[in-house]
């Protein structure tokens, strides 16, 4: 099963659309290591949560944004409640969709996971909060309820893949003790951890 998972994120990671594609995932895979294989892969990946559909739309742009600039699939977490209708990746679905093929320049990927690394980073749909000079503060992955986003210093980031390191590491020089709220929070702790960035300070949210 992972490397069937690791070989479909590794296609996915290596497409080329000529029309703008998004995946809505539908739950077929083991979540934790689909996430993980697709950031190996440098598939983006936006996380839509528990977005009611009618606050999702500004989201969804952005994603098709994503897959028409950079000519590649976006796998999209959450929506499941309205995105009947939607393409959708099921277990073992591995067949290029017709006006698809797959990249064997590595050259050429690279540059494009450079530019899609630096799209995510800056991308509108993160926001960061500045309320103080406390030296604490939470992350928090994907769309969030305007409730959860009222107070503290804080982080949201829309796409947990490629991981927008830059942000990461900058947010966490100001605030070293930090609240992570994600999906699989100690796994991506630990890739994080694994760019050089500490996460001694860091705590789980509990979900």
């Amino acid at each position: 099963m992972v490397n069937l998972i690791h070989d479909i994120a590794a296609d996915l990671g290596r497409q080329h659309t000529d029309r703008p594609r998004l995946l809505f995932d539908v739950g077929g895979f083991d979540s934790q290591a689909w996430r993980t294989a697709l950031r190996r892969a440098g598939v983006p990946v936006l996380e839509l949560n528990e977005v009611p559909e009618h606050l999702a739309s500004s989201w969804l742009d952005g994603a098709w944004a994503f897959s028409g600039e950079f000519l590649m699939p976006v796998v999209i977490f959450g929506g499941q409640t309205w995105a009947g209708g939607l393409e959708t990746l099921a277990l073992g679905d591995k067949a290029l969709p017709e006006g698809s093929r797959l990249v064997a320049d590595e050259h050429w990927l690279r540059s494009r996971q450079v530019a899609l690394t630096r799209a995510v980073e800056t991308s509108t749909l993160n926001q960061e909060f500045r309320r103080g000079q406390e030296r604490r503060g939470w992350i928090r992955i994907g769309w969030q309820p305007a409730a959860t986003l009222e107070t503290g210093n804080g982080l949201v980031l829309a796409w947990s893949s490629p991981l927008p390191l830059r942000r990461i590491r900058d947010f966490a020089a100001r605030c070293p003790e930090i609240t992570l709220s994600a999906p699989d929070a100690e796994v991506l702790a630990d890739e994080v951890a694994g760019q050089g960035i500490s996460v001694t300070g860091w705590r789980f949210a509990v979900k």
